[in-house]
C-alpha cells in the first residue's frame, strides 16, 4: 500500500537531463542570467525567496522594516486567491503593466494602505528583475486520494513560478510530459505559490512543446506548439534551440507577459500563448514603427501576409495593442472593410485587452479598446488625449467618409498608426488616398490571409511584405485544418453532351450539320465543354436548386457529424443580376424538405438566409425585403427571438445569425445552415462551422477567404477537415481551386507577379486524401491489429506490444471518424465500410472497447501493488475519456444484456464448458455501453458470478431468468456497497459508532467525486465525535481500529486523515 508522504521519484535518466537542462539555461547569453538555486525544495521555501525579493525590490516603500509574518500573510492570500490561470494573468499585468499588492502594515492603525510592486513590464529583462531557477520542489497532495509529486523545473520571475518543464527521456514522446502536467492540474497542484504560472514546457532532448497554462476541464495537447524558425517557420525540435530562441532572458519573459493574450470572452476566461510566426511578426512590425519618422517615412510601413484561420486577429490586437506604448505612437486605429464585422472585431479586441474588466465600475479597468457608433462619435475619438481611446476600431467607411469632410482638418499635429485588416480589399483606390492625404502624420500596416497580388495591390497599399505565414505552413502546424474538396453536378455530363451543347452549338454556327456538332463535342475536353454551358442553366432554376437541397439534405448526417456542425450555402448568379431571389428560393426548398423530413420523423435542418436590407428601389426591391421580412418571422418562431416586430431589426437578426452560427449565443439553440450571397465569407470564424455548399463560381483570394471560413481547428477527432462541396462547373472550379491554393501555400507569388506553376505537392498538403485512399491507409491498420492479437483473439502480455496496439486503435477510431464524414459512407448501409476495411462488426467494437481499455497504460506516476487489495489505480477507468466512434448504430439493450448476464449465471451453475466464452461476449457488450456506471455494475456482478461468489451470497432461483438480473445486480452492487463500508469502519475504529453506517450511506449518496461536501450536514463531524466517545479506557478508534497506525494517532490526527481516508473512499464508491 503506497505511502502518502512519500513523493513520487524521477527516473535517473530523466533527472541526467534536467541537470544539464539547469547548467545550460545558466549560462545563455544576455546581461541578466538565470540563477541556480539549488536548495528551494519545498513551497515554504518558495514563500521565503519571493518575501526576499519582494522586501529588496520594495525597500523604498518598506522603509527599512521588513514584512512581519501577518504583513507577508496578506501577500500570500492575494497569491494564493488566485484560482485560475486566467485570474493570474490579469493579476501579473496588473494595471498599466505594473502588478502591485496591497498591504496594511501593522503599525498604520487603520491607515493608508501601502503598495508593493511585484512585477513592472518596463524592467523585462533589466533593472531590479531577478530570475531563478529551481526544481524538483516537492508538493504535497491537495486532493485527497492523490500522490505527493516533485515538478521537474521551475523557471521564477521575481521570486515566482511562471514557466514549468517537465522532462522526459528521449525514448519517451514529449506528449508524456504534457499529460503529467494535466494530472497535475486536475489534482489542483497548480495552486498555492504555483498559481502564478503562465506557460507550461514539455521537453525531450529530441523534442519540445509549449502551451499556456489552463485548468483541468480545457487541457487539449493540441494547444501544445513547437517553436519556429523566423526564417522559414520550421519547426525546433532540439532541446538547446529551444532554449536559445524562448527561454532566454529576456524573451522568456516577454513570452510570459507580452506576448500572452488575456482571451476575457462570455463563455470561457482563458490564458492563450502566441505562436512563434505570431510573435516573430509582432515583433517586425514593432521594430518597423519604432524607427518610423512620422510625417517624412513612406507611410507604408508594410503588410503581414497570415493565412486566414491562423489568429489574425490575436496578431494585429497585441502589434496594435503593443505599438499604442510606444513612445513616437499617439493614437491607433484598426481598420475592417465591413461594417458589420467592426462589432465583430471591436468584441474580440475588447475580450483581449488586460485593461478591461466588464464586471469593474472603475475607469481604471475600462479598457483602452474603443469602438465608433458613426461618424461624428469617430470624430471626437481621434481627437481624445484619453487613454481610454488608445485604440479605436471603425470600419474603413466610416474613416474615409469622415476624411472626405471639409470640416474634418488634416491630421498633422498626432502620428497615427492605421492596422488594417483582410488588406486585400476596399484598400486600393479612392478611399485610402483620401485618408492617407487627411493623416500625414500616419504609418499604415496591413494583415492578411489573401494578399492581392495582381498589380502589386497590397504592395502599393501597405508596402513591402513584412512577414509571412502560409496555409501550407499553418496546415503542417496543425492551426488550421486542410480541406475535403467535392465537386457535384446536378446536371450529369452526358445530359450536358446530348442536350445542352447541341443545342448551344447550333444557335451559335447555324450551318453546321448535327454529324458535324456531334463530333466538336466528342472532342471537347470537359473544361470546353464547360465553359460553352451558359450560367442560366444554373441561375434560379428550381431544378438544380431541388437536386442541390437534396444532396444537401441527404449527405446531412455525414458532413455536419450528425447535427453537431452547421454550414453556409453561398449563391451568386453571374451576368450582373440580383443573387437574392436565388438565396430565397433555395431559403423556400429547404422549407419543403424540412417539412418532409418532419413528416417522416426526422430531425429538420435549421435554416436561415441573410442579405442586407434593399434600399435601391430597383425592380426587386419589394420582392426581396419581404422575403427577409417572411424568413426573419420564420426564425423567431424557431429560436423564441423577437427580431420582426413593427419595427424591422434586420442588424438584430443578423447578428444573432452569426453569433448561433459560431455557437456564441448565450442561450438556445444554434443554427444548421445559413444561406448567404456575400455575407460571411470574410472575415468571420466560427469553429463549429465545417461545411460550405458553394453554388457559384469562386477563384483566387475569394476562394482561398470563402474556404476557410470551415478549417478552424475544433476537435481534431471530430473535425478532421474542412468540408466543400461545388455544384457548379465542376472541371472549372477544381482548375480554379489548384490555381488559387497553389498561389496561396506558396510565399514565392508575393515575390512574382506572373503565374506560379501549379505544385502536386501544394494541392497534397492543403487537400484530405480521396476517400479510396483512406480506406487503403485505415484497411493497413486493421491488417496490423489483426496481426498482433491472433485475428482479435487476445491482448498481447508485452507491454511495448500493447502500447503500440493503443496507438493503433486510437488510429483506428480517428480514422472511422474521418471516413464516415465522407459522402462515400452510407448511413442506411454501413456494414459496407466493415468489407472494405476488410473487419466485421464484432471485431471492430471489440478492438475500441476492450481491447482498447486493456491495452491503456498504467499510471508510471501511481504504481498499483496487485497483492495489495486496496492499492487502487489513482486512474479511474470509468472515467477515460475515449469517444468510440461506431461505423454502425451499436444500441446495447439492456435486456440483451440482462438475457446474457442471465446465461452466464446459469452457465456458472450448470458447469458448462462455455463460461469463459459467455463472459467475454457479455462484457465486450457492456464495455459498449453509454452508461459507463452501468457497465461496471454489470461487470462487477459478471466477475462475482465467475468467482460464484454470487451464488455463494445470493439467495438464486435457478435457472435465472433475464427479468431478475436487474434485482440480481442491484442486490449484488448494494452488498458490495455494504460491504465496503462495513471494512471502512474496521480499519478507522467505526463499529462502535451506532450511526456510521447510516453517516456514511449519506455522505456517498450526496457526494460528487471530488467535491469537498463530506460535512454539508454535519455527518463528518458527527462521525468523528462519535469516533473520539472514551469507553473509559481510550477513544473507540484507539481501541477498535484495526489498523494499528490508526490506533497511535493522536485526535487531531486522527480528524485528518479520517477526512483524507472518507474522501478518497466516497470518491471510488461514486461507481457504485
Amino acid at each position: 500500500m503506497k505511502t502518502k508522504m512519500e513523493f513520487i521519484e524521477k527516473p535517473q535518466a530523466e533527472l541526467a537531463f534536467e541537470d544539464e537542462l539547469i547548467d545550460y539555461l545558466q549560462h545563455l547569453g544576455g546581461t541578466k542570467q538565470w540563477e541556480y538555486r539549488p536548495e528551494i525544495k519545498t513551497i515554504p521555501q518558495l514563500w521565503d525567496n519571493f518575501r526576499t525579493i519582494l522586501e529588496r525590490n520594495n525597500a523604498d516603500k518598506l522603509q527599512g522594516k521588513p514584512l512581519s509574518d501577518q504583513e507577508f500573510a496578506q501577500v500570500q492570500k492575494e497569491i494564493c486567491a488566485l484560482t485560475s490561470p486566467f485570474k493570474a494573468g490579469q493579476w501579473i499585468y496588473g494595471v498599466n503593466g505594473v502588478t502591485q499588492v496591497q498591504i496594511q502594515r501593522d503599525d498604520s492603525n487603520g491607515g493608508a494602505p501601502t503598495y508593493l510592486t511585484v512585477f513592472d513590464q518596463d524592467q523585462v529583462g533589466a533593472g531590479n528583475t531577478t530570475y531563478q531557477i529551481v526544481n524538483q520542489i516537492k508538493r504535497e497532495h491537495v486532493q485527497a486520494g492523490a500522490p505527493n509529486c516533485r515538478f521537474d523545473t521551475t523557471l521564477l520571475i521575481n521570486g515566482l513560478p511562471i514557466i514549468q518543464i517537465e522532462e522526459k527521456a528521449s525514448s519517451h514522446d514529449p506528449k508524456e510530459a504534457m499529460n503529467q502536467m494535466q494530472q497535475y492540474a486536475s489534482w489542483d497542484m497548480y495552486g498555492d505559490i504555483f498559481s502564478t504560472l503562465q506557460i507550461l514546457v514539455e521537453m525531450t532532448p529530441t523534442d519540445v512543446h509549449y502551451m499556456a497554462n489552463t485548468d483541468a476541464d480545457s487541457f487539449n495537447n493540441a494547444f501544445a506548439f513547437r517553436w519556429q524558425h523566423e526564417k522559414d517557420s520550421s519547426p525546433v525540435y532540439d532541446w538547446k534551440e529551444f532554449c536559445n530562441l524562448f527561454l532566454s532572458i529576456p524573451q522568456a519573459h516577454r513570452m510570459a507577459t507580452n506576448y500572452m493574450i488575456l482571451d476575457n470572452s462570455p463563455k470561457h476566461n482563458k490564458l492563450i500563448v502566441m505562436r512563434p510566426y505570431q510573435v516573430y511578426a509582432a515583433k517586425r512590425v514593432l521594430e518597423k514603427l519604432r524607427n518610423h519618422t512620422f510625417g517624412t517615412d513612406a507611410q507604408e510601413v508594410g503588410y503581414v501576409w497570415h493565412t486566414t484561420g491562423s489568429g489574425k486577429t490575436i496578431s494585429s490586437f497585441k502589434t496594435a495593442w503593443l505599438a499604442a506604448r510606444l513612445p513616437n505612437v499617439d493614437k491607433v486605429v484598426f481598420v475592417v472593410d465591413r461594417r458589420a464585422l467592426t462589432k465583430q472585431t471591436f468584441e474580440d479586441y475588447q475580450a483581449y485587452d488586460p485593461d478591461y474588466d466588464p464586471e469593474s465600475t472603475s475607469d481604471k479597468k475600462a479598457g483602452i479598446i474603443t469602438d465608433t457608433a458613426n461618424v461624428r462619435d469617430l470624430k471626437r475619438k481621434l481627437s481624445s488625449t484619453s487613454t481610454k481611446d488608445s485604440i479605436i476600431v471603425t470600419s474603413i467607411q466610416k474613416l474615409a467618409k469622415l476624411s472626405s469632410s471639409a470640416s474634418f482638418p488634416r491630421q498633422d499635429k498626432k502620428n497615427t498608426v492605421f492596422i488594417v485588416d483582410e488588406a486585400h480589399r476596399s484598400t486600393n483606390g479612392e478611399m485610402i488616398r483620401v485618408i492617407k492625404n487627411k493623416f500625414p502624420r500616419s504609418a499604415w500596416v496591413g494583415y492578411t490571409g489573401t494578399p492581392a497580388f495582381e498589380g502589386d495591390l497590397t504592395y502599393k497599399a501597405f508596402g513591402p511584405l513584412i512577414h509571412a505565414y502560409t496555409i501550407r505552413e499553418a496546415i503542417a502546424d496543425k492551426n488550421v485544418l486542410g480541406f475535403k474538396v467535392d465537386f457535384e453536378h446536378t446536371l450529369p455530363d452526358d445530359e450536358i453532351r446530348e442536350k445542352v451543347l447541341p443545342a448551344i452549338l447550333a444557335e451559335h454556327n447555324p450551318n453546321l450539320s448535327e454529324g458535324e456538332i456531334d463530333d466538336q463535342i466528342a472532342r471537347m475536353s470537359s473544361d470546353e465543354a464547360e465553359r460553352l454551358v451558359d450560367s442560366g442553366v444554373y441561375d434560379s432554376n428550381p431544378h438544380h436548386i431541388e437536386k442541390v437541397v437534396e444532396d444537401i439534405v441527404t449527405k446531412w448526417r455525414n458532413r455536419s457529424k450528425e447535427f453537431r456542425y452547421n454550414a453556409i450555402l453561398t449563391t451568386h448568379v453571374r451576368g450582373g443580376g440580383s443573387s437574392i431571389p436565388m438565396a430565397l428560393a433555395y431559403y423556400e426548398e429547404f422549407k419543403k424538405a424540412n417539412a418532409k423530413l418532419v413528416e417522416e420523423g426526422k430531425q429538420p435542418i435549421k435554416v436561415a438566409v441573410t442579405f442586407s436590407w434593399s434600399t435601391d428601389n430597383g425592380d426587386n426591391q419589394y420582392a426581396n425585403n419581404l422575403g427577409l421580412r417572411t424568413a426573419i418571422k420564420d426564425y423567431d418562431q424557431t429560436f423564441g427571438t423577437s427580431w420582426c416586430q413593427d419595427d424591422l431589426n434586420v442588424d438584430g437578426y443578423f447578428n444573432d445569425v452569426m453569433e448561433r452560427l459560431a455557437d456564441k449565443q448565450r442561450e438556445g439553440e444554434k443554427l444548421d445552415l445559413a444561406i448567404v450571397v456575400d455575407q460571411l465569407l470574410t472575415g468571420y470564424d466560427a469553429p463549429k462551422l465545417n461545411t460550405l455548399y458553394v453554388d457559384r463560381v469562386l477563384a483566387g483570394a475569394n476562394l482561398i477567404q470563402a474556404y476557410s471560413r470551415t478549417n478552424r481547428v475544433e476537435d481534431s477527432e471530430a473535425k478532421p477537415f474542412g468540408r466543400i462541396v461545388n455544384y457548379r462547373y465542376p472541371t472549372i472550379s477544381k482548375k480554379l481551386m489548384d490555381e488559387a491554393i497553389s498561389k496561396y501555400a506558396n510565399r514565392d507569388s508575393a515575390n512574382v507577379q506572373e503565374k506560379l506553376p501549379i505544385d502536386p505537392d501544394d494541392l497534397s498538403s492543403v487537400l484530405a486524401e480521396p476517400y479510396d485512399e483512406a480506406v487503403e491507409k485505415t484497411k493497413k491498420i486493421v491488417d496490423e491489429i489483426r496481426e498482433l492479437t491472433d485475428g482479435f483473439a487476445r491482448t498481447p502480455q508485452s507491454e511495448e506490444t500493447q502500447a503500440h496496439i493503443h496507438q493503433l486503435v486510437q488510429e483506428l477510431n480517428d480514422n472511422v471518424g474521418r471516413l464516415k464524414q465522407y459522402d462515400e459512407f452510407d448511413y442506411d448501409n454501413p456494414d459496407k465500410l466493415y468489407d472494405d476495411l476488410g473487419i466485421n462488426q464484432k471485431e471492430y467494437e471489440w478492438s475500441v472497447t476492450t481491447l482498447y481499455i486493456d491495452t491503456t497504460p498504467a499510471d508510471p506516476a501511481n504504481p498499483v501493488n496487485p497483492a495489495d487489495p486496496e492499492d487502487k489505480p489513482l486512474l479511474d477507468m470509468d472515467s477515460l475519456h475515449f469517444r468510440v466512434e461506431h461505423i454502425s448504430d451499436v444500441r446495447v439493450n439492456f435486456d440483451y444484456i440482462a438475457k446474457l448476464l442471465a446465461d452466464l449465471i446459469n452457465a456458472v451453475h450448470e458447469g458448462s464448458d462455455d463460461v469463459e466464452k459467455k463472459y467475454t461476449v457479455l462484457k465486450d457488450h457492456a464495455n459498449a455501453m453509454e452508461n459507463r456506471k452501468q457497465a461496471s455494475r454489470i461487470i462487477r456482478t459478471a466477475d462475482a458470478a465467475k468467482s460464484r461468489e454470487l451464488e455463494e451470497t445470493q439467495n438464486l432461483t435457478y435457472p435465472v431468468k433475464p427479468e431478475h438480473v436487474l434485482n440480481i445486480v442491484d442486490k449484488y452492487t448494494e452488498a458490495s456497497q455494504r460491504r465496503q463500508i462495513l471494512n471502512f469502519r474496521k480499519k478507522w475504529g467505526l463499529l462502535e459508532v451506532t450511526t456510521a453506517r447510516e453517516l456514511i450511506e449519506k455522505i456517498i449518496r450526496r457526494h460528487t467525486k471530488g467535491a469537498s461536501d463530506l460535512n454539508q450536514g454535519s455527518e463528518f463531524e458527527r462521525l468523528y465525535k462519535g469516533a473520539i466517545m472514551s469507553d473509559g479506557v481510550a477513544c473507540y478508534y484507539q481501541s477498535d481500529a484495526e489498523d494499528p497506525e490508526i490506533r497511535e494517532m493522536s485526535r487531531l490526527q486522527y480528524r485528518n486523515k479520517l477526512h483524507e481516508a472518507l474522501q478518497n473512499f466516497a470518491d471510488q464508491m461514486t461507481k457504485y
